[in-house]
């Protein structure tokens, strides 16, 4: 147990854990108790939070940040550009 406390991916993986749970308790507790009437910005804090989720899987369950810095710099450049064509796709209604 203490060499588990002692594992960065421990401490990943529970990151991934609250951030899935405050996605949740965020998009469920909007009053109306229903997922269709979410605001825009319960919407967007849930899309950067599921981004930042996948930069840390990323990162440290793919090893991505033991790679060469071009490779990381790509994907965080693929990051970045799904999260403006999903940002533009749902401010435009597609």
């Amino acid at each position: 147990m203490p060499s588990l406390l002692r594992n960065t991916l421990t401490y990943v993986w529970l990151a991934l854990v609250a951030a899935t749970l405050l996605s949740w308790w965020a998009a469920t507790s909007n009053g109306t108790g229903s997922a269709s009437h979410i605001s825009v910005s319960v919407t967007a804090g849930v899309l950067v939070m599921s981004f930042i989720k996948v930069r840390l899987v990323i990162m440290h369950f793919m090893e991505v940040r033991f790679a060469p810095l071009w490779l990381r710099l790509n994907c965080d450049a693929w990051l970045i550009v799904v999260l403006g064509m999903v940002f533009g796709f749902y401010w435009t209604g597609l």
